[in-house]
């Protein structure tokens, strides 16, 4: 998912101009909310038996980035419209970021 969430995010929220470590922590945190967004929407698009194999995949794998290369490959080859979801979600995130900021400012 981290390859998802490009520079122009980055950009656009203002989080580039930040010490690397902190860019990271950062753009870590935007991946798992993301994600959480996009997993949501694609629970409610599976039917019982892939929601169960979902989980099956998601206990085995754990953290490791194998393991979130399978879930996702998992997702692509169940929900047709995957990729649409994840740009949606990235787009949601960040227009939902820009008016916080704007509302700060």
């Amino acid at each position: 998912m981290k390859e998802i969430i490009n520079k122009d995010l980055m950009e656009e929220l203002g989080i580039s101009s930040l010490p690397e470590e902190e860019k990271n922590k950062v753009m870590e945190r935007i991946g798992k909310l993301i994600y959480q967004s996009v997993i949501i929407r694609v629970l409610e698009k599976l039917d019982e038996n892939d929601v169960d194999e979902f989980e099956k995949i998601v206990h085995s794998v754990q953290d490791s980035n194998e393991g979130a290369e399978n879930i996702l490959k998992f997702l692509r080859s169940k929900i047709v419209d995957f990729d649409e979801i994840v740009t949606e979600e990235i787009s949601t995130f960040k227009q939902e970021g820009l008016n916080a900021i704007s509302e700060i400012k």
